[in-house]
């Protein structure tokens, strides 16, 4: 069972300080305690923000993050602590999220490396396709909230667990959901199982008082991951789920090719899903669903 705690990836830099302050609706949307994660690295020792002495570096980032939560978080009205790590960032991303038993990791990815080491690209990319819990990336800063959410669809069977999470965070957020699917050329999209089941997933989004609307795409000259990134900007999304995994490859540190070009490509925050709903029957979800034990 999950505990009611959030992992934040902190390394005092612009990013990580927005993933930060991202985290707040989630952490009163879970009533969860918020746990930041600074993870002193080799390039961090020689930098010079630190001594060379590993300790002593240690001392200076527990007063960098007791400074950070009385300035940044105190208006905040959430709880706070933190851990300190050295070592490789992103197992000990991993390592800790497993020890606390987290129910979201959040961090964000930038392409810069300049300075003391950040939470990027291939750490963000190993953490995703390592971690067994959902993970939020965040790239530039976002308005808070979640009003519009998209939710690309295909025929796997992992929908439900996008469906459940979109259910959970719109009656939360008060969001709006955007379907977005992709179809191929030369057939005719409204006799296609897609979507058959892209009106069932509406119908249950409906029967849970929650607005819905659904756009599709023939598929032409650009990838898919290109409809729904240029789709979600159209409609000025403030999150898009994805999950990382394909049917039948699930938790074995891979990310599919859709969901490793969304989370890379976003300039709007990324959830990433790993399948936790059973899958070996296909139906679709009741009325009611709370995969965060909200209601």
């Amino acid at each position: 069972m999950r505990t009611n705690k959030i992992l934040v990836c902190i390394d005092f830099h612009d990013q990580s300080l927005a993933a930060l302050h991202q985290c707040y609706d989630i952490s009163r949307f879970l009533k969860a305690e918020v746990v930041l994660l600074y993870v002193i690295e080799s390039s961090d020792i020689l930098s010079k923000f630190f001594s060379t002495d590993i300790e002593k570096a240690k001392g200076e980032v527990k007063k960098r993050l007791d400074q950070l939560i009385e300035e940044e978080c105190a208006d905040s009205g959430l709880n706070f602590t933190y851990v300190i790590k050295s070592g490789k960032a992103s197992d000990s991303i991993i390592e800790t999220a497993k020890e606390i038993n987290a129910r979201f990791i959040i961090m964000g990815k930038n392409g810069s490396t300049s300075g003391i080491k950040k939470f990027l690209g291939s750490n963000t990319t190993k953490v995703i396709s390592e971690s067994d819990f959902p993970v939020i990336s965040i790239k530039g800063s976002h308005s808070i909230g979640y009003k519009n959410i998209v939710l690309p669809l295909d025929l796997s069977k992992s929908t439900k667990e996008k469906v459940a999470s979109a259910i959970s965070f719109s009656k939360f957020f008060g969001s709006h959901i955007h379907l977005v699917s992709v179809h191929n050329q030369g057939i005719i999209y409204q006799t296609t199982n897609l979507f058959k089941r892209i009106k069932k997933i509406e119908k249950v989004f409906r029967s849970n008082g929650i607005e819905c609307t659904h756009k599709f795409f023939k598929r032409n000259d650009k990838a898919d991951y290109e409809y729904v990134l240029e789709y979600s900007k159209e409609v000025n999304a403030d999150l898009i789920m994805v999950m990382t995994h394909q049917e039948g490859r699930v938790r074995d540190y891979y990310i599919g090719a859709f969901a490793h070009h969304v989370i890379n490509g976003s300039e709007i925050p990324v959830l990433s899903l790993t399948p936790t709903i059973p899958m070996e029957k296909e139906s679709m979800i009741e009325a009611l669903v709370d995969p965060f034990n909200l209601f």
